[in-house]
C-alpha cells in the first residue's frame, strides 16, 4: 500500500480540539490533556501506519538473495532500482567460515532469485533452500559458467605425478590449495570472468521480470564496457611491474594471477581456517629464501599472526588486499584498490 493512500486513512477533526470558550484554570488542565493525548494519538496511528506502508512496499519488490558483496553489487548494477538485494556474508566475515542465522534464513525466505558463486563457496546453500517460502524460487550458479582451477594452480595445467606425490607427504604443497572437488572459488576476482557472469545475471533477471528486460539490458552493457574498461587499466599497470611472483595467505589470487601472468608460489592457508604448523613453515621459509620471492598477498580481514611471522624470517613484504570489499564499495572500486595495494610493492 502506497504511503499516500496509507495517510488518508487518517481523517480526524482537529476541530474536536479547539476551545469553545475562555475556561477557568481546571477546566484548561482538562482540555490541554485531552489536546495532548489527542495528538500522541495522532502521532502513534502515523507512524504504525508509516511504518506498514514502508513494508509493504519493500515486499512488494522483487528479492534477489546472494552470498557475497561482488555478485550483490553485480546484480543491483544490473536490476537498478526494481529490485531488493540481500547480501548475507557481512564483508568483515569469511565466507569458508560463515554460518547462516535464524534471522538471516528468515530475510532469505522470500527470496524470488538466488544467485550462488559456487565451486563448494556456499557449503550451507542446501539450508537456505529448503527454507524458502517457494519451493520453485530460480536458482542461479555462476561457477556453471567458469572453468574452475583446480587446488589453486595458476596455470590451467595438470599436476605433475611426482609434484603430487611431494605434496600428499608434505601438508603443505607450494601452489597447492584445497577447496574440495569442485575447485577454487575465487573466479569473481577475474574481471573477464565478471564480464561473464554480468551475462548469466542479466538473463536470469530479465526472465523474472521480463517488462524491465531491455532497461536491464542496457544497463548490462554499459557496466560490460566499464568492466573492459577495468581489465585494460589492469594489464597496463601490471604490465610496469619488475616482480610478477608472490606467495598467498590462502589461495584467492590464482584466477586473478592466471589472467594477468602472476605466479602464486605458494600458500600460508592450504585448507581455510586450518593454522600452518611449524614444519610447514620453516619449509615456506626455506622457500622463500631460494626463489627470492618479493610480496606475500594477505587478506586484510583476517589474523596476520602467520604473514607477521613469515615477514620476520624472510623480510617478505606483506601487501593487505581485500577479496570481498567494505559495505558500499563497488566491484571495480575493490579490484582498483587491490592492484594499487599490490602495485606498491610488484613495481
Amino acid at each position: 500500500m502506497k504511503a499516500e493512500n496509507c495517510l488518508r486513512l487518517i481523517s480526524l477533526d482537529f476541530t474536536l480540539f479547539r476551545p469553545h470558550c475562555i475556561l477557568n484554570f481546571p477546566d484548561m488542565i482538562h482540555r490541554q490533556t485531552f489536546i495532548s493525548a489527542g495528538i500522541a494519538l495522532v502521532c502513534t496511528a502515523l507512524t504504525l501506519i508509516s511504518a506498514g506502508c514502508t513494508d509493504s512496499d519493500r515486499n512488494d519488490r522483487t528479492l534477489v538473495v546472494t552470498s557475497i558483496s561482488p555478485l550483490g553489487n553485480w546484480i543491483a548494477e544490473i536490476g537498478g532500482d526494481d529490485l531488493d538485494v540481500l547480501v548475507l556474508v557481512p564483508p568483515s566475515s569469511s565466507p569458508h567460515t560463515f554460518e547462516l542465522s535464524p534471522g538471516q534464513l528468515r530475510d532469505a525466505s522470500r527470496a524470488q532469485l538466488v544467485v550462488f558463486n559456487g565451486a563448494g563457496l556456499e557449503y550451507w546453500s542446501e539450508k537456505l533452500l529448503e527454507n524458502l517460502q517457494n519451493p520453485a524460487t530460480p536458482v542461479l550458479t555462476l561457477s556453471n559458467g567458469v572453468e574452475l582451477l583446480q587446488d589453486g594452480s595458476t596455470d590451467g595445467q595438470d599436476e605433475d605425478p611426482a609434484a603430487s606425490s611431494a605434496h600428499d607427504s608434505d601438508t603443505h604443497g607450494h601452489s597447492k590449495h584445497r577447496h574440495g572437488a569442485a575447485g577454487n572459488p575465487h573466479f569473481w576476482l577475474d574481471p573477464h570472468i565478471a564480464s561473464s557472469a554480468i551475462d548469466m545475471i542479466t538473463e536470469a533477471l530479465s526472465a523474472l521480470l521480463p517488462s524491465r528486460a531491455n532497461a536491464m539490458r542496457i544497463r548490462a552493457d554499459k557496466y560490460l564496457k566499464e568492466l573492459a574498461g577495468l581489465d585494460s587499466a589492469i594489464s597496463t599497470e601490471i604490465g610496469s611491474w619488475t616482480e610478477h611472483r608472490f606467495i598467498g595467505d590462502h589461495s584467492s589470487w590464482v584466477y586473478f594471477a592466471k589472467r594477468y601472468g602472476l605466479k602464486e608460489i605458494s600458500v600460508i592457508e592450504e585448507i581455510p581456517g586450518r593454522e600452518i604448523s611449524a614444519r610447514e613453515m620453516a619449509s615456506l621459509v626455506d622457500l622463500i629464501r631460494k626463489e627470492d620471492i618479493k610480496a606475500v598477498f594477505a587478506d586484510k580481514r583476517k589474523s596476520t599472526r602467520a604473514v607477521d611471522i613469515l615477514a620476520e624470517e624472510t623480510n617478505i613484504c606483506v601487501v593487505l588486499l581485500d577479496p570481498m570489499g567494505i559495505d558500499g564499495m563497488s566491484y571495480l572500486d575493490l579490484m582498483r584498490f587491490n592492484v594499487t595495494e599490490m602495485s606498491k610493492v610488484m613495481r
